[in-house]
């Protein structure tokens, strides 16, 4: 019998996974799709080049390649030529400082080269601009512009560092920036194919909008490495403060980019697409977010944000990458969220990953807490570990896991459950542990291809999580953060009719699996409120809304309050309006009537005594 230590695989592919997610995953997308030979090539023929030293604004009118050196103490380097005309600036140990504008302003071109001289440190800085002139940039560029060649540019900004109105591509070269507005800033796009990139910023670090092509203001990285912090990083994130019924949110009064401005890593209005690339951000709000789509086929990153890790609106598509969020209020958050491949650690303060259809709010406005909204999770490879203060893992829709190695470290507090789906939950493969408190716990359905169970077992921090077949073969291990009273389980090793033993620590329960989803050591339904208490596992009378064994979508344990758990020392503070216990009273309007009853005959937990509240 195969055993399955999920804790070392985990670490195993966390250690391995930046030598083997660049090649094979990045291949679907081919970087010539995106730059042409002279944006990537960063050479320039000398013979046919025009050296100028700078001592006076410069204003470019004929296409050509020119060689800057020099300083410009107050002044721009301005190119304004036809639009079918290119140009290449090659910047050879440059300084230029404006007063008043851009240092470096293109007012009209086909495309602008910028090149940095090989072993060449140049400085641009903008100290003020006029409030009525629409150029907020130290580089301003109306029309293309492409950064390259293997120099060094430091950008200092009173507004944004660079503005492109349409395309703003970067080969290579290194780039320092900091800026009182936005870091990059383009129109149509912005495209990374290499470079090291310091971006200080009070708004977006890197930003594509566009407003009237839904086809533009994307992008696309395919490599670099980047070190981000905006708007002081995470520390300086809008508060959370979610309505919380037993964990659930109804709505959210974070503020939105209307209210406030912009503080996110890496944003787009159009997709998101990144292949490759060392990636460090530190943002007061999402980290990586786009208004449609994000996917990434490779990269390693390092988050910490204030609101969400990575946030789409629409779709997000994890293929592969080295994904670790280590403070975030919801790790991973789309409309539609698949994960394919790649490892992922994450810590957040709500949910760990959450589907729900709507915009940029975590917790998106829902009248009915338990109904589906065509959201859904679906999990086909990797390794996902996930420690959440909020639900672990949160489908508004369906939740379908099909493979890869799961373990979640789920919420101590029991109106949040490690696995929820307000759909079908269901695993045809894969391993999964999924630990946390047992008040609104779930567990995969009927529909499921693979066995799984869900035990009610107390354990502490730090212990190990072991299931044994009847011989004592450890059949899967792991272990988790945080104190827990139920587990679900689930590897292909596990058959319908056999008993298995479930311990951590001194703790142990038995489970007899007789069903592909099964509940052991006293599990119950998930009943209604209100009226006559029924039989086990369900009250309130009528049918146990979400009990496995009525042949509902998922398996819910019932309410129960939880023993006092704390938290580890090193994990980030609940969000406000988090950590609502059963034993408190609900919020106001919420109370149970003399029947138990809440308003509009909302659905709830059930007991197993078949009492009231």
């Amino acid at each position: 019998m195969k055993k399955v230590m999920v804790s070392l695989l985990l670490s195993i592919a966390l250690v391995f996974s930046a030598v083997g997610c660049s090649l094979a995953e990045t291949a679907s997308v081919d970087v010539s799709d995106y730059f042409s030979k002279r944006d990537l090539a960063g050479t320039w023929d000398a013979d046919e080049a025009k050296e100028i030293t700078l001592t006076d604004s410069l204003t470019i009118t004929e296409a050509g390649t020119y060689i800057l050196s020099g300083t410009l103490e107050d002044g721009t380097v301005t190119v304004n030529v036809s639009k079918d005309d290119k140009v290449q600036l090659v910047l050879n140990g440059v300084s230029v400082t404006s007063s008043k504008s851009a240092a470096m302003l293109v007012e009209s071109a086909d495309k602008v080269f910028i090149t940095l001289a090989e072993g060449t440190e140049n400085s641009l800085t903008s100290a003020v601009f006029d409030e009525n002139s629409d150029v907020d940039g130290v580089v301003f560029a109306r029309d293309d512009i492409v950064f390259n060649g293997t120099g060094s540019l430091i950008i200092t900004s009173a507004n944004h560092g660079i503005v492109g109105k349409d395309d703003v591509k970067i080969a290579s070269g290194t780039y320092a920036i900091t800026a009182r507005g936005r870091g990059i800033d383009a129109n149509d796009s912005v495209r990374i194919a290499d470079g090291s990139f310091t971006i200080v910023s009070e708004k977006d670090a890197i930003r594509a909008k566009n407003e009237e092509d839904a086809e533009k203001g994307y992008v696309f990285i395919a490599g670099g490495s980047f070190d981000l912090t905006v708007s002081g990083g995470a520390a300086n994130g809008a508060a959370h403060t979610d309505n919380m019924f037993w964990g659930r949110s109804w709505s959210n009064t974070a503020v939105s980019d209307t209210d406030t401005p912009s503080t996110k890593g890496i944003k787009a209005s159009g997709g998101m697409i990144v292949t490759g690339g060392t990636i460090a951000i530190d943002s007061a709000d999402d980290a990586l977010h786009s208004d449609t789509d994000v996917t990434l086929y490779g990269g390693a990153f390092t988050i910490n944000t204030g609101d969400d890790g990575i946030h789409a609106d629409s779709a997000l598509t994890i293929n592969g990458g080295d994904i670790h969020i280590q403070q975030s209020y919801e790790g991973l958050e789309a409309s539609v969220l698949t994960i394919n491949g790649g490892n992922i650690s994450l810590a957040s303060t709500d949910d760990g990953l959450n589907a729900a259809g709507g915009s940029d709010s975590s917790g998106w406005g829902r009248n009915d807490m338990f109904a589906s909204d065509g959201s859904s999770i679906v999990i086909n490879g990797g390794t996902l570990y996930v420690n959440a203060q909020g639900d672990g893992i949160d489908s508004n829709g369906d939740l379908t896991v099909n493979g890869g190695i799961i373990v979640v470290s789920g919420p101590t507090n029991s109106g949040n459950g490690a696995l929820d789906g307000n759909g079908t939950i269901a695993i045809n493969g894969g391993t999964v542990i999924a630990a946390g408190a047992s008040g609104m716990a779930e567990t995969f359905g009927a529909s499921s291809a693979q066995v799984s169970f869900l035990v009610n077992l107390n354990g502490t921090a730090g212990s190990e999580i072991k299931v044994q077949d009847q011989n004592g073969n450890i059949l899967l291990s792991g272990v988790v953060e945080k104190n827990f009273q139920c587990v679900v389980i689930s590897c292909p090793e596990l058959q319908v009719g056999e008993t298995y033993t479930v311990s951590a620590g001194s703790a142990n329960a038995s489970v007899t699996v007789n069903s592909v989803s099964s509940s052991g050591s006293g599990m119950g339904g998930w009943g209604n409120f209100g009226g006559k208490g029924g039989g086990y596992g369900n009250w309130g009378g009528g049918r146990g809304g979400r009990n496995q064994q009525q042949g509902q979508p998922n398996a819910r344990q019932p309410l129960e309050t939880p023993d006092p758990q704390s938290l580890p020392d090193d994990m980030p503070a609940p969000p406000d309006g988090g950590d609502f216990q059963p034993d408190q009273t609900p919020p106001a309007g919420m109370q149970p009537g003399q029947g138990g009853g809440f308003p509009g005959g909302m659905s709830g937990p059930g007991r197993q005594d078949g009492g009231r509240w």
